[in-house]
């Protein structure tokens, strides 16, 4: 419960700079690139996340990434707050928060949909646009893939689930047949 809130400050203080300046993809994309590199390393991942690791060294590693990947002066600032703050493991929830304030000030939603093989473009176009009718915004989709549905799909979008798969309709079978002996 903490992680949320304190996540949600800190991305609603980031969004309001980044509205201020124009800036608020430019933080989504500097913040996505941190945390596509602390993904590929548990080792600097724990380094960057643990109090018992000194401030201006994580403020040299940070640096050293942040100029790799090309992010904004802002976006270092806000990064070194965290380390200050010892808020730097809140860090993915941030990126969540922040995410989900721009999807809601651009009039966007996101959406996950598991189905049981790889859709084509055409299919998901297809299921975005149903999304999108259903929920009356635009739609991003997050797709994965799990064998173990049989056939069809589940998607998820504003905490709905609409749950199409051939294990739930299997299941749901079962279910009816064993009420009925």
């Amino acid at each position: 419960m903490k992680d949320d809130v304190v996540a949600k400050r800190y991305a609603r203080a980031l969004y309001d700079l980044g509205r201020e300046e124009g800036l608020q993809d430019t933080f989504l994309k500097d913040m996505d690139a941190i945390m596509d590199v602390l993904r590929a390393s548990d080792e600097l991942r724990s380094l960057m996340e643990s109090p018992l690791y000194d401030i201006t060294l994580k403020k040299r590693i940070l640096g050293q990434i942040g100029g790799q990947v090309k992010i904004s002066k802002y976006t270092e600032n806000f990064f070194n707050i965290l380390l200050e703050k010892d808020r730097f493991v809140y860090l993915e929830s941030i990126l969540d928060a922040y995410r989900q304030i721009l999807d809601e000030a651009s009039g966007r939603v996101r959406a996950t949909v598991v189905s049981a093989m790889d859709l084509d473009k055409a299919q998901i176009e297809r299921i975005s646009g149903a999304l999108k009718q259903v929920v009356k915004k635009e739609v991003d989709l997050d797709v994965s893939v799990d064998p173990s549905l049989i056939g069809g799909l589940i998607a998820e979008v504003e905490g709905m689930v609409y749950d199409g798969s051939v294990k739930t309709q299997i299941a749901r079978l079962k279910q009816s047949l064993k009420g009925e002996m």
